[in-house]
């Protein structure tokens, strides 16, 4: 009885938060400021990785709290009221699966929102770094049309659309108004994004122009290296892909010679 009266509190609560996650920014946004101290037990601040996921996802750290206690509370509530309507249909669960089902599910629901800002951090990286490498084609076209190396910036910039070139744009307008170097500003860029490959390329066309050497030439050389990484990370993922399509076939064909030995080998053990 006590069970089941706490499940229904903990129904009720995940049901409330349900209904209130309908005006998700207002709920997150002040239950994330009022649970602020929970960030450092949480070690988001002291997470450079996730730090950065959270800045290219544009999301805060006190809305990721706020969401990994609603998915704890949900999780928690709605497997509690799973297993109340099993127990009202007859089944029978032991106590340890009454405690550790609830358990469970609070735990994945403590760790999906990471596990979704990480994958969404993902799929805007590589955005991000296929943004970069057109930029960089754009840059090289307008400095072989006679372009000042910032013009030609400026112009590739604003020739994109997308939030990865609204994101070159703001660094670039940054850099135009301290009147500090284009590169300087685009390598904090990929630092703050946690992409190295920006960082590198911003911090050797820069070194490349404070000694002189030719710009246009270098910009050429990272940005066909950029693209060759690309292709080799796009390779990789269509032969990682390729190999889980196999998986279900391997499976599909041992369950078809399962099926067709199980009767004959049943015959054989019955016939000794």
């Amino acid at each position: 009885m006590i069970l089941a009266v706490a499940f229904g509190v903990l129904i009720a609560v995940g049901i409330t938060l349900c209904i209130v996650s309908s005006v998700a920014d207002r709920v997150r946004s002040s239950l994330g400021a009022f649970l602020h101290a929970s960030l450092n037990l949480m070690r988001v601040n002291a997470n450079s990785r996730l730090n950065s996921d959270l800045h290219i996802c544009n999301i805060n750290a006190s809305s990721l709290v706020a969401s990994k206690l609603i998915g704890v509370v949900v999780g928690v509530g709605g497997s509690g009221f799973c297993l109340l309507l099993l127990q009202t249909a007859g089944a029978n669960l032991s106590s340890g699966m009454n405690v550790l089902i609830p358990v469970m599910a609070g735990v994945s629901g403590f760790m999906y929102p990471e596990y979704k800002i990480r994958q969404l951090s993902k799929a805007r990286r590589r955005s991000f770094l296929h943004s970069f490498s057109s930029f960089l084609d754009l840059t090289n076209i307008l400095l072989a049309g006679g372009a000042g190396t910032e013009t030609a910036l400026i112009a590739a910039a604003e020739s994109g659309d997308g939030w990865s070139f609204e994101q070159i744009r703001r660094v670039l307008t940054i850099a135009q108004s301290t009147r500090s170097s284009p590169w300087i500003e685009l390598s904090r860029l990929g630092d703050t994004y946690a992409l190295p490959q920006i960082k590198e390329i911003a911090g050797s066309i820069q070194l490349a122009g404070e000694h002189g050497a030719r710009i246009r030439t270098s910009l050429a050389a990272r940005a066909e290296s950029l693209r060759y990484r690309q292709m080799s990370e796009v390779e990789s993922s269509a032969n990682a892909a390729t190999e889980r399509m196999g998986l279900p076939m391997v499976l599909l064909f041992v369950s078809f010679i399962v099926l067709i030995g199980y009767p004959a080998v049943t015959l054989v053990i019955g016939g000794l």
